[in-house]
């Protein structure tokens, strides 16, 4: 759920930046998901309305994507083009990080998931050789 509040709270318009790909894939695997979820259950006017409200928050987490390939967040339009579009964008988000500072900012660090902290410590367990039978050196 982490991959998909954050953006909603933290970010919702937030277009400047850069996005890894770990952030942006796990926000439009939740989106699909919603999306499957509400069209097996026959909510498309639910679903439309859904789509709707995440419209700018996706758009922002498209523009931080290409930002951090070092491409401007307008080169979404290219979505527009029928097929080869959507291809394209899908390639271009794909990408690898680009490690060094560019015109959008720092490169994107991974955010790792929040752990649940426990209290509980766990020992390391090294397995005992318990066979006392041991072989003759083979000369």
């Amino acid at each position: 759920m982490h991959w998909l509040l954050d953006p909603l709270q933290s970010h919702y318009a937030d277009f400047e930046g850069r996005i890894g790909r770990q952030e942006f894939w796990m926000f439009v695997l939740f989106i699909f998901g919603i999306d499957v979820v509400l069209g097996a259950l026959h909510l498309g006017a639910i679903g439309g309305l859904v789509v709707l409200g995440l419209l700018v928050p996706s758009l922002g987490m498209g523009a931080r994507r290409l930002h951090d390939t070092g491409r401007s967040g307008w080169l979404q339009l290219i979505g527009l083009i029928p097929v080869i579009g959507a291809i394209v964008l899908i390639i271009w988000c794909a990408e690898e990080t680009k490690p060094a500072d560019n015109e959008y900012g720092a490169p994107a660090k991974p955010k790792s998931v929040p752990s649940v902290s426990s209290t509980a410590t766990t020992a390391q367990h090294t397995p005992q050789a318990t066979d006392t039978h041991q072989q003759p050196p083979v000369v």
